[in-house]
């Protein structure tokens, strides 16, 4: 039967693969930067984590010459955009230049201890918000500001374009000719939903398109009552925009209600293309605007095709510029040689300009831990028209292919080529030499697949960042982490290796431990031949502290990686001092110390001073802690970084001194020392319910009865009844007769006092 469908598989896509080359070779070349593909496939950017600055970085690659670092930090980590020949890039960064003096923006009162409509205190520290940027090489990093930001003379109160947390708007699309940025800002209007002043933070989403020759940045425009949209794709020209916006849906079945509308904007005129079901994925356009293409709905496909199931939809643009759909069909289940995993969703990223090859990617599974993501393609020449899994297809064009080996998966399709061919791809490498292969590290990467390799020449390796020097003050159970970024046409292999420490100058081979990470496991290595290297360090690294280095090879050259030393600090590190407390008797107060150790045996304690003996220390427990001197602190959390307590009222005053010892094979350290202070004259005096017997009566003679009955030692009155203990002004002292003093006082509605007060 297997055999039969690759059969039926391979002749149905036959006639693409001749066109495409009589069956070339397809060359994948791995290079980390999956964000953005050039017009003609040998260009593509995205971002590198740079752990020497602790902040990741912009690279472009080119085919022929290799990495190119853009200068320039504070970014958003959202995708980087490009135009078609990568010589304009956008993206978001930090709003260094304070447009719109949002930087220390907090917004404005709207309830609480502050005055309605004035501007709440600027936060401490300022979070610098990220805004949308464009790059070019002779003029650098260019802020391209936000919507309009104004100042309502009636109100003195700024309104439209504003900040949410930590961005002030995100850029989804750069148009090919580099000059339109389009995405989702921030913006806020003078009044909140309850007619008050709005907040100033996270109001709407709209939609946004900025002009990088004119310096503008301005909504999109939208339908009458629609307050949030946002707009993900644009075409070459900046002509044609996909997003949604907020607005009315009507559901065949269940009715009207609000959702996200899949819609287009041509010229700057809004086209809503789907009313009958939400939209849950994104719309990519091909170059010239004529192809939009997405996943819809049962009740869209149904409405519209007749057809009960999720679709691959693509929408041709007419002369008029409307937009007839076609349902292009969906993937068929998943066989991973053990089990069918069924297809749970699919999601299209990119359009070859002639809007015949679609690219995207598509998750199968029967729950959320068994769920895997596989790269998907549709072209009308393949599989009859009918989306295909990539790695099946290139298997079938390329039998025996290194790019679909056991174990090494097309993950996802990213962006195209303009002429579809070349495809900027996601993969996961979970090769190991480990049984089973689930104890090693699997890894993911990035690079350009190539369905016609014909002519292009083998990348030896090449390196864009080397590992970095590493000191490890904290145990994970994943260890230590080095990362070598590099591209090369793939099959590429990585062998990890460490200098001998006691033969300086020698390298040796490092192997997999295959120890599957378990919490507190001792192990040594793992990802010993991946783009990624784990070191062990449960017991304080154990000896692992060293030099480190990866050579890549493959069949046109090796590279050998600049060292990285890693080391293991010694010791513990307390990240968090605990601080005083002040608080009054019978009630919780708390203080907290947190530590780090390169042992995942680290372990803590809190002490407290006696005050008989200054010198002298007592480790607490959880519960009733009585102290030399008579007084008692209840305690929770003893043997943790939080510490929760509650003192009693025995004394005049209560001064609690406490540390935490923090334990760890390591070395350990000790916290500063804190106060617990309980001052009563300034607490108040809490006196229990009046209602002594818990029969919901308050001021009931019965109470009397009760209470007067257990400080005799007797039952509750009735018995059946569960009677408060007898301390009822919460001195701490039981059975003492000004209990009963505070008891009447109440009961005859008078204050809760102590005796004497």
């Amino acid at each position: 039967m297997l055999a039969r469908s690759l059969a039926c598989r391979l002749a149905a896509v036959a006639g693409f693969a001749l066109a495409a080359g009589a069956f070339a070779q397809p060359v994948l070349i791995i290079n980390g930067l999956p964000d953005d593909i050039s017009a003609d496939g040998t260009k593509t950017t995205g971002l590198f984590f740079d752990a020497s600055i602790e902040q990741y970085a912009i690279f472009t690659w080119d085919r022929a010459t290799g990495y190119t670092r853009i200068p320039g930090t504070g970014l958003s980590i959202e995708p980087i955009r490009a135009s078609t020949d990568m010589s304009v890039l956008a993206t978001g960064k930090n709003n260094d230049a304070n447009w719109g003096d949002l930087n220390c923006f907090a917004g404005y009162c709207t309830f609480g201890e502050c005055t309605p409509g004035e501007p709440l205190p600027a936060p401490i520290p300022c979070m610098i918000p990220t805004i949308a940027h464009s790059w070019t090489s002779a003029g650098g990093w260019v802020n391209a500001g936000s919507l309009a930001r104004t100042l309502d003379p009636g109100t003195n109160r700024f309104f439209g374009g504003t900040r949410c947390d930590s961005n002030i708007n995100s850029v989804n699309d750069l148009s090919g000719n580099g000059r339109y940025m389009v995405g989702g800002a921030w913006w806020t209007g003078l009044t909140g939903f309850g007619g008050g002043p709005a907040s100033g933070q996270c109001g709407d989403f709209y939609a946004f398109i900025a002009d990088r020759q004119l310096g503008t940045v301005t909504p999109l425009p939208v339908q009458p009552g629609t307050t949030t949209s946002r707009a993900d794709f644009i075409n070459n020209d900046g002509t044609v925009i996909t997003g949604y916006d907020l607005g009315e849906i009507v559901d065949p079945e269940f009715g009207p209600y609000t959702g996200r509308r899949t819609c287009v904007w041509v010229n700057g005129v809004q086209t809503i293309l789907n009313t009958v079901s939400p939209s849950f994925d994104q719309f990519p356009v091909n170059g010239s605007g004529t192809t939009i293409a997405g996943l819809t709905d049962p009740a869209f496909n149904q409405a519209t095709f007749g057809i009960s199931s999720f679709q691959l939809v693509r929408w041709t643009r007419q002369p008029d510029n409307s937009w007839t759909p076609a349902a292009l069909g969906l993937l068929a289940d998943f066989f991973d040689g053990v089990e069918t995993k069924p297809l749970l969703g699919m999601s299209a990223s990119a359009i070859s300009d002639d809007g015949n090859t679609i690219i995207g990617s598509a998750s199968y599974g029967t729950s959320f831990f068994d769920r895997i993501s596989r790269a998907f393609i549709w072209n009308p020449s393949i599989n009859g028209g009918v989306p295909m899994d990539l790695g099946m297809y290139i298997e079938q064009i390329a039998p025996g292919s290194p790019i679909v080996q056991q174990g090494f998966t097309l993950t996802a399709g990213r962006g195209i080529s303009a002429d579809g061919n070349a495809l900027s791809v996601s993969v996961q490498d979970s090769r190991t030499t480990c049984t089973p292969q689930e104890l090693g590290l699997f890894t993911g990467n990035h690079g350009v697949l190539y369905l016609n390799g014909t002519g292009i020449a083998c990348s030896p390796p090449s390196i864009a960042l080397d590992p970095q020097d590493n000191v490890s003050i904290q145990y994970t159970p994943f260890g230590v982490s080095l990362n070598v970024f590099a591209s090369g046409t793939w099959p590429m292999t990585y062998q990890w290796q460490r200098e001998d420490p006691f033969n300086p100058g020698q390298w040796v081979d490092l192997a997999e431990s295959c120890s599957g990470f378990p919490y507190g496991g001792e192990w040594d290595y793992e990802g010993t031949s991946k783009s990624q290297l784990r070191v062990g360090q449960a017991n304080c690294g154990s000896g692992r502290d060293g030099n480190y280095r990866c050579i890549i090879t493959n069949s046109c050259g090796t590279v050998t990686s600049q060292a990285a030393e890693v080391i293991f600090q010694q010791g513990t590190v307390i990240t968090q001092q605990p601080v005083d407390v002040e608080g009054c008797p019978s009630t919780f107060g708390s203080t907290f110390a947190v530590a780090v150790s390169n042992s995942a045996d680290l372990s803590s304690q809190w002490e407290i001073r006696l005050a008989s003996a200054p010198g002298a220390w007592i480790a607490l427990t959880d519960g009733d802690n009585v102290m030399p001197d008579g007084r008692t602190l209840s305690v929770f959390g003893s043997s943790g970084q939080f510490l929760g307590m509650t003192p009693s009222r025995t004394g005049s005053q209560s001064d609690y001194v406490l540390r935490c010892q923090f334990i760890s094979p390591c070395g350990g350290a000790t916290s500063d020392e804190v106060n617990y202070i309980v001052e009563r004259p300034t607490c108040p005096v809490i006196c229990d319910s009046i209602d002594v017997n818990n029969d919901f009566s308050s001021f009931d003679p019965t109470d009397i009865d009760a209470f007067l009955s257990v400080f005799s030692e007797g039952p509750c009155i009735p018995e059946e009844n569960f009677c408060n203990d007898v301390d009822f002004n919460n001195d701490g002292a039981l059975f003492d007769p000004c209990d009963i003093d505070s008891f009447l006082l109440v009961f005859s509605e008078g204050p809760c006092t102590l005796c004497g007060q």
